[in-house]
């Protein structure tokens, strides 16, 4: 396999993923021209690892999932930009896929490509129960394509002809049920905080709704509160 660089920027954002960006970076640096990690004011070791392995890191509060993203990719100098996770790996297999996108001349033609991503949970791959393939678009001309900036579950939007690669994308996000169960805490304090933005827009802020909205608001984060002090125990 070629050992060239392609025209390709790297973007990865993070907060206190110090155990797991080294594997992240190393799996992209043997095609990446250029690494971007855009951090979220992490307290382990993530900004420091990452600049040791020459990716170029800009620490920037979280404004949220999208946004952090859309960040990165505007820093990139490549014509294509991949966006993966700290939990994630580009393998060998998925990187020949990629340098033969770019040696038969597709790259011209097309406008960005989904990756089937395989997760890696409890000691197996899960490969059933719509676990795989998890096709996600995360391949795209800079120029063409944008991150959706909701709350939370955000998506690359492309202009143009899309395809789909055949090799996985690897996911080792979950060590332990217990996590898996926390990350979704996280996810549910992030979604209450969208569902408050959306009613503060809609609602008058000292009617009936306010004050219902309000309850629920305050309610909800408890219970997400309790649940990772309980789990964390």
């Amino acid at each position: 396999m070629s050992s060239a660089l392609l025209p390709i920027t790297v973007t990865l954002i993070t907060r206190n993923e110090a155990s797991r960006i080294v594997a992240a970076i190393q799996s992209v640096k043997s095609f990446a021209t250029e690494i971007i990690v855009i951090d979220s004011e992490s307290q382990d070791d993530t900004v420091k690892l990452a600049e040791a392995l020459g990716a170029r890191v800009v620490v920037k509060p979280f404004s949220g999932f999208g946004q952090q993203k859309n960040f990165a990719q505007d820093l990139a100098s490549s014509e294509w930009v991949l966006n993966i996770d700290a939990d994630e790996r580009v393998t060998p297999e998925l990187e020949r896929e990629i340098r033969e996108f770019f040696a038969t001349g597709l790259a011209d033609k097309i406008q960005g490509a989904y990756l089937p991503r395989k997760t890696w949970y409890l000691d197996r791959w899960v490969m059933h129960g719509g676990w795989y393939p998890n096709y996600l678009l995360r391949f795209s001309k800079k120029k063409s394509s944008r991150w959706s900036e909701p709350t939370l579950h955000e998506d690359l939007l492309v202009t143009g002809e899309t395809i789909y690669f055949k090799n996985p994308l690897e996911h080792f996000s979950f060590p332990s049920q217990k996590s898996h169960i926390l990350k979704n805490v996280e996810y549910a304090r992030h979604a209450s905080q969208g569902v408050l933005e959306v009613h503060r827009r809609i609602f008058h802020k000292n009617g009936f709704f306010g004050r219902t909205r309000r309850i629920f608001y305050r309610n909800s984060l408890g219970i997400c509160d309790f649940l990772k002090v309980y789990l964390s125990a």
